[in-house]
């Protein structure tokens, strides 16, 4: 009873502050999972909802589930924690080794596309951030190389690929506000907004990821979910001091028009659990591990380095669950090259005991550029063209991005094999391009490869 009693103080103390000013819940080294049910309820004993819990009535069943999707997957990126083995740069700072932070790492990996929750899985990033001798600690995409801006670590995400991946684009949006997906809201209060509502400005995208009104349905707090230059985060503001401050800093409310097509949620417990989803424990292979994590992808004709963590005799390495190869360990990175195309596993013989495998793919693809045809030729055996796109050489498009051709590819365009490119849409300032492929382990990107 006294428990019970303690937190009607201290949730009624919280919404007066909330009635005053900004506070922070969630952010670089806090986190409120596990307790997402116990809020509910006393936000409902106090007179409150979220429309976490309560649908709009103005939304569908359908597009209700498309907006919690949403709130769950922007929830994924801000409340993911890891601790780095050893300390990680970042374009801002450093993450210290053996020190725990929450958010995703900010990072705008534009030319190698390894994206956090669009490209690349957490199961990815978690198991590099695990490997010390991973890419994660080994490689920095403004450095040679690469030609990366705005960027260091080799993971990462970036605003525009928070609220993409939150609403189930099939690419990372950098320029909402004239998609064709997302309608303009004629309003700015706050009683008008509502979950997986986003909010926009030339330089910045954030996503609203809760909405707590009170018995008359006036909102009394916003949550808004960003990436920023220190990671990922989500705050609490509250309707005045959304109004007052917020508002004026953003150009633009837009809501995504097809809510109910965000119909694909996988929850991941074991590295980030969301809502009332029970945390699970992960067991890590702390005796072999590729050098991007496990089950990563790379392409053919790259290098694959397997990281022997553990002391062992040799190294059996398995292609599409056939034995390819056994290698004595003699190195504590064993460098693969010329590999086929295909899935492969590696474990560590230790007298005799193996250890769990590592997992990675290697993705068969060729690609052709015509300038007299105006046409991409494009071609893979286990994997599946879904993006191509002009840029530089960063991967960078220019802002507005809509001047600059970028197009999903579709499965009559992939039957073809080739894709036309509109008269006029050629750029010369971006003499550079890059297709995306899909696997059963995330998304790869080529570099950006010259055109012109």
């Amino acid at each position: 009873m006294i428990q019970s009693v303690h937190r009607r103080i201290v949730f009624a103390l919280l919404l007066f502050v909330l009635s005053c000013e900004k506070i922070t819940l969630v952010g670089a080294e806090t986190s409120d999972n596990g307790q997402w049910e116990e809020k509910q309820t006393q936000l409902e004993e106090d007179g409150f909802h979220s429309e976490q819990r309560f649908r709009p009535s103005s939304m569908s069943e359908k597009e209700y589930q498309g907006a919690i999707n949403a709130v769950k997957k922007a929830y994924q990126l801000t409340d993911i924690s890891f601790t780095p083995l050893r300390s990680i740069a970042y374009n801002k700072g450093t993450y210290l080794a053996d020190v725990t932070y929450q958010g995703m790492i900010y990072s705008s990996v534009k030319e190698t596309g390894t994206y956090v929750g669009a490209n690349v899985s957490f199961h990815t990033f978690m198991t590099a951030i695990h490997n010390p001798r991973s890419k994660v600690y080994t490689e920095m995409v403004d450095r040679p190389p690469y030609h990366g801006t705005n960027c260091r670590s080799y993971y990462g995400t970036v605003c525009s690929d928070l609220v993409s991946f939150a609403l189930g684009l099939n690419y990372i949006c950098s320029d909402f506000v004239v998609s064709d997906e997302m309608e303009e809201l004629n309003y700015r209060n706050v009683n008008g907004l509502h979950i997986a509502d986003v909010i926009w400005r030339s330089s910045h995208v954030a996503i609203i990821t809760d909405v707590v009104r009170d018995h008359d349905d006036n909102i009394v707090s916003v949550e808004i979910s960003e990436a920023i230059h220190n990671g990922c985060r989500r705050y609490s503001v509250s309707c005045s001091a959304f109004e007052k401050n917020v508002v004026p800093s953003y150009e633009k409310v837009l809501r995504y028009k097809h809510l109910e097509r965000n119909i694909n949620y996988t929850s991941v417990p074991e590295f980030v659990p969301v809502f009332d989803e029970t945390s699970v424990p992960f067991a890590y292979n702390d005796y072999i591990c590729v050098d991007k994590g496990d089950q990563s992808c790379y392409f053919v004709g790259e290098d694959v380095v397997l990281n022997i963590l553990s002391p062992g005799d040799s190294v059996e390495v398995y292609k599409d669950g056939v034995l390819h190869s056994v290698i004595n360990v003699e190195t504590n990175d064993i460098r693969l090259t010329d590999l086929g195309y295909g899935k492969y596993q590696a474990r560590v013989l230790s007298g005799d005991t193996y250890s769990g495998f590592t997992s990675w793919i290697v993705v068969d693809y060729s690609v052709e550029f015509s300038t007299d045809e105006m046409t991409v030729y494009f071609k893979s055996l286990n994997s599946r063209p879904i993006l191509f796109s002009f840029c530089d050489k960063t991967g960078s498009r220019k802002y507005p991005y809509t001047e600059v051709f970028c197009r999903l590819i579709t499965e009559e365009d992939v039957s073809l094999g080739y894709l036309k490119i509109p008269r006029g849409s050629l750029p010369s300032d971006r003499p550079y391009y890059r297709i995306i492929f899909a696997t059963d382990y995330g998304r790869i990107s080529t570099r950006p490869i010259k055109w012109l």
